[in-house]
């Protein structure tokens, strides 16, 4: 089995080092640091002009190390309130980390890279002894900063890292092609594709390229105008997704959404439009959240293992800084719930045959 490396952490500048290059005195840079809004605007500037070329951090979890008082554990997110799936993994890392005597510092990125650096920086200046992420891709800034603190790190929802994270979760491309494969054994031949790609996600973009997959398999053709990119998994979004796909001149039967929040937004743009799911087409999701099994039709979709994936992250971390080496690639099931928002492909019909929106 695949081990994670042990790094060790490069020399960091000092605050007199900062001073020195920005021609100001220690105590201006900690005024800088700590209350800017003092500071004359022109010479924060040189001072922050300073941190960013000598990549200059504070001292604070040198410190906390040290003294032996750093119990924190930090995480980035994509997003809490807006998923379902995100906060149920928090939750379970949080009361895993609990019972091992560490507690969680929480943020969230809105699928901003640049957020995210700025995120990893802070909770790592604050003492973090560990961190969680999500995903796979990550900014160089981001990248670089880990490696330079070297604390243990793992990655979440993603079964491996291109990075030589250790990373926790299923295999998203794989789960695609088999809920693909679902729709094709129901005879669909006509897909449409609503995705939160336009973003940098890797996850998603992972389900798209496993949708791909399985109809290049099957010889099924797929449009580039059958792919709709959205930026954010939000109901709304696939409302407007379902919408662009049904003025298409062949009307998809299959829609696959690359989470559960859209794929509720395609019902919803359904119902308002006349459409019967699944007569008139099949609709799936992705993570099964609590209420995929609550809609009518229940919807058909991935089982994401949020909560395993928290406990798992809380254990592997928690071992990580006992000083012993944990797996590369750790990947859980991810099964299929078949619902009733899938059914057999109905007769073609066009768009011309689909009521419009009053």
């Amino acid at each position: 089995m695949s081990e994670f490396p042990k790094t060790t952490a490069s020399k960091k500048a000092k605050l007199s080092d900062v001073a020195r290059l920005a021609n100001v005195s220690a105590s201006t840079v900690s005024r800088v640091l700590n209350q800017p809004q003092i500071v004359r605007p022109e010479i924060r500037e040189r001072v922050q002009n300073a941190i960013v070329m000598l990549d200059y951090s504070p001292d604070r979890m040198a410190k906390a190390l040290s003294s032996g008082k750093s119990h924190t554990i930090g995480t980035v997110v994509p997003t809490i309130g807006g998923s379902a799936i995100f906060s149920d993994g928090v939750e379970a890392l949080q009361d895993e980390l609990e019972t091992r005597g560490y507690s969680l510092l929480v943020s969230s990125s809105q699928y901003d890279l640049e957020r995210e650096f700025q995120q990893i920086k802070t909770l790592l200046d604050y003492g973090a002894a560990g961190l969680v992420l999500v995903g796979d891709t990550f900014s160089s800034d981001a990248l670089r900063l880990i490696k330079k603190f070297g604390i243990p790190t793992v990655t979440t929802y993603t079964n491996k890292s291109r990075h030589g994270i250790p990373a926790i979760g299923i295999d998203n491309r794989l789960a695609a092609q088999n809920l693909t494969r679902l729709l094709l054994s129901l005879g669909h031949k006509k897909f449409g594709i609503i995705a939160n790609i336009a973003l940098q996600n890797d996850r998603s973009q992972a389900r798209v390229d496993g949708v791909r997959d399985a109809l290049a398999e099957a010889g099924v053709p797929l449009p580039i105008s059958n792919v709709v990119e959205v930026k954010l998994p939000t109901i709304e979004n696939g409302r407007r997704g379902l919408a662009g796909l049904l003025e298409l001149v062949a009307v998809p039967t299959a829609i696959v959404c690359t989470t559960d929040a859209l794929a509720l937004g395609v019902m919803s743009e359904a119902r308002r439009r006349g459409l019967h799911i699944p007569d008139d087409m099949s609709v799936v999701g992705f993570d099964d959240i609590d209420v995929a099994a609550e809609t009518d039709p229940a919807l058909t979709t991935v089982k994401n293992p949020a909560a395993e994936i928290g406990r798992i992250a809380a254990e592997y971390l928690s071992r990580a800084m006992d000083g012993h080496t944990i797996p590369l690639e750790t990947e859980l099931p991810a099964r299929l719930s078949v619902r009733s928002s899938t059914g057999v492909a109905p007769a073609d019909r066009s768009s011309a045959e689909v009521s419009p929106l009053e």
